[in-house]
């Protein structure tokens, strides 16, 4: 039987064990909320996984909401924060970019939507829908341009203080910092000479490196209609990251309707626009995560139409998968030949949609925006 990691889903046992010795097995850490999974097969040592396991808790420590220990927990506290104070270097580092990206998609995707993910609380025992009147508060305070504006880091311009431009204002790394801690694990590799490794970090998988028959990775996606069981998609893929962003992943049920945890920063409520989920895969995984959620707020036709810019921020360019809650899927034309259902008794078929316009790398001057 061929086997699959499931990207958006836990990745199956088999994914992470080798056919050949390994020196260390395959770690996992309780980390960001979730389960994270490392696999670098036969160079894994002690060491390599220590180091990873000692980014990942910096990385919580420096971007968690809820983790009073943390950089961002405070400062979600306090308003402001000196430029100069100890940890705002490696906040910087992820504020940056979510707030580019916050500008680049018009708020579709905000950073300090905060105030809303508190609101609703759908990780809780008993969530239920909030008041119109409490949804409209929370919105009051959700809104990017009320956000210091990003300097580059060499700037003379960089203020002293770090503020919040409007009081009761707080940020949320969620959609973000997954992404982010699979690039900074990529990192280590790297600089570790690890040949091939599988990130699985709550479900964002990265592929690293290649296998020793040069066939590629095959990368799962979950079923929305039953994300415990098989997946819906297969998908072929070389060194890369695949993320998805879904309805299925936390999510309560009132009066019949189901209310997930993707919210709309302009209306205040759960995204409703006939997706159950998108995939993104992309070299960055930062952008893989970050653009999993933006182009799920703002739906296929939009998320394409600027997709070239999209892809210029971080100069990559990427692949997305669309799947409806009527069950059609609907894809970028490059994962023609790569991707298909797994298993599918319907006769189902993926429409790949047509005239997609990426970010031109080649003719462009200079890197992207990161």
């Amino acid at each position: 039987m061929k086997k699959v990691i499931c990207g958006a889903l836990a990745v199956l046992s088999f994914s992470f064990f080798s056919c050949r010795a390994k020196k260390v097995p395959a770690q996992s850490f309780i980390c960001m909320d979730t389960v994270c999974s490392v696999n670098l097969y036969d160079d894994g040592t002690e060491k390599i996984y220590k180091e990873i396991a000692d980014r990942l808790l910096k990385i919580e420590k420096t971007f968690s909401a809820t983790d009073s220990e943390s950089f961002t927990y405070k400062l979600n506290r306090t308003g402001s924060v000196k430029t100069g104070a100890a940890g705002f270097d490696n906040f910087y580092a992820l504020y940056f970019p979510s707030w580019i990206v916050s500008k680049l998609s018009d708020g579709a995707f905000d950073i300090s939507v905060n105030p809303l993910i508190q609101l609703w609380d759908i990780k809780s025992e008993n969530p239920k829908v909030p008041s119109q009147g409490d949804i409209e508060k929370a919105l009051s305070k959700v809104n990017w341009k009320n956000l210091p504006e990003c300097m580059m880091a060499d700037s003379d311009s960089i203020p002293e203080t770090f503020s919040f431009g409007q009081e009761g204002m707080s940020i949320n790394f969620g959609a973000v910092a997954k992404g982010y801690a699979a690039d900074c694990i990529c990192t280590i590799l790297r600089r570790n000479k690890v040949r091939k490794a599988i990130i699985d970090l709550g479900g964002n998988i990265y592929c690293f490196g290649g296998k020793e028959n040069g066939k590629p990775w095959t990368v799962g996606i979950k079923n929305p209609e039953n994300p415990g069981g098989s997946p819906l998609l297969k998908l072929a893929t070389e060194q890369t990251s695949v993320v998805t962003s879904g309805t299925y992943e936390r999510f309560f049920e009132e009066d019949g309707k189901k209310y997930h945890h993707i919210m709309n920063p302009k209306t205040g409520y759960p995204v409703d626009n006939g997706l159950a989920s998108v995939t993104i895969i992309c070299p960055s995984s930062l952008a893989a995560d970050t653009y999993s959620t933006t182009f799920f707020v703002l739906g296929q036709e939009e998320a394409l139409r600027r997709l070239s810019d999209f892809e210029k921020a971080f100069f990559t360019n990427l692949e997305a998968v669309f799947v409806y809650n009527d069950g059609s899927v609907s894809a970028t034309p490059g994962l023609k030949g790569k991707l298909d259902f797994y298993g599918d008794e319907n006769g189902r078929q993926i429409q790949f949609i047509p005239n997609v316009k990426h970010f031109d790398m080649n003719a462009a001057a200079g890197g992207g925006t990161f």
